[in-house]
């Protein structure tokens, strides 16, 4: 698990105050709450991932007997769910959320310029596995994996939109540290609540767009691999890309819902698409394969 927070790169955080968030009276309260986000016990929690179908999924990976264990701090949330004892080796589920209100360092269209703040709930990190099983030629390790995944990312988005919901923020943000979990993302999650991630950045949702259609044909994971190790070529300009995190939105509110829906923010897409076109390497990565490759690629 990560022990720094995630890099931003087109918001920054502006610190909390009376003037930014005035609808939360009971700030200092909800910053020392141990209740999760502030606001959901243990029961809540359980209650809501019934409601969600994540237990009949962990039930049926036939784990039981689960153990929650929450914490809060300095608006930072954390949620782990373990299967009969605490510990690494027993854990389905790593969730940790930050609260806060972000404002763009870049404004991409003049009419959405988010100034005042945005309310958001950042994905510190997120992880769901199984730890009782096994990589297999059809799930393969996927770079950054220790365990299989435990297959409720559609379940625990409907979560996250339920917290945005009840805690009136205006999105739920990630930076994905890896290519396949930007496409894992981006394809799970179009059909909930109408919506979909994208990210904040309409010159990044162009070259990602690129990326999706060009790298297409092979194992996700494969893809993937190839990417964290070096292997991705920009064929327009022959240059060796890396894979750039940056913040992928899921909006709760209407307004930040029509920017990502705006003409200007699709033309700015499809005209960045448009110019590049992205190719794997796959002798260089053959090669790279042969001489070892660490774990966590």
């Amino acid at each position: 698990m990560p022990n720094r927070k995630k890099q931003l790169q087109y918001l920054e955080e502006i610190r909390i105050g009376d003037d930014v968030m005035p609808w939360e009276q009971d700030r200092e309260l909800l910053s020392e709450t141990s209740l999760f986000l502030g606001r959901f016990t243990e029961n809540d929690l359980r209650d809501l991932m019934e409601q969600v179908g994540l237990m009949d999924l962990i039930r049926s990976k036939g784990y039981t007997d689960l153990v929650f264990t929450l914490a809060r701090q300095d608006f930072t949330s954390r949620m782990y769910v373990n299967f009969e004892t605490t510990g690494k080796e027993t854990r389905l589920i790593e969730l940790i959320l930050r609260e806060g209100v972000f404002r763009p360092k870049k404004t991409f269209i003049e009419r959405y310029d988010f100034q005042e703040g945005l309310t958001m709930i950042l994905v510190e990190w997120l992880a769901l596995q199984d730890p009782k099983g096994s990589f297999t030629s059809e799930r393969p390790k996927l770079p950054g994996q220790s365990h299989p995944g435990l297959g409720g990312l559609r379940n625990l988005q409907e979560m996250l939109y339920t917290f945005g919901r009840k805690c009136r923020k205006d999105a739920i943000v990630d930076v994905p540290q890896h290519y396949h979990a930007a496409v894992i993302y981006s394809r799970l999650y179009t059909d909930i609540y109408a919506r979909m991630y994208s990210f904040f950045s309409p010159v990044d949702a162009g070259l990602f767009k690129a990326m999706t259609r060009d790298l297409d044909g092979r194992p996700l994971a494969q893809i993937s691999q190839a990417v964290a190790l070096g292997c991705l070529r920009n064929t327009v300009t022959g240059l060796y890309e890396t894979w750039r995190p940056s913040e992928q939105i899921y909006p709760v509110t209407k307004r930040l819902h029509a920017y990502f829906e705006s003409p200007e923010y699709q033309a700015i897409v499809n005209r960045t698409a448009a110019k590049v076109k992205f190719a794997i390497d796959w002798e260089k990565y053959q090669d790279m394969l042969e001489q070892g490759i660490p774990d966590e690629a």
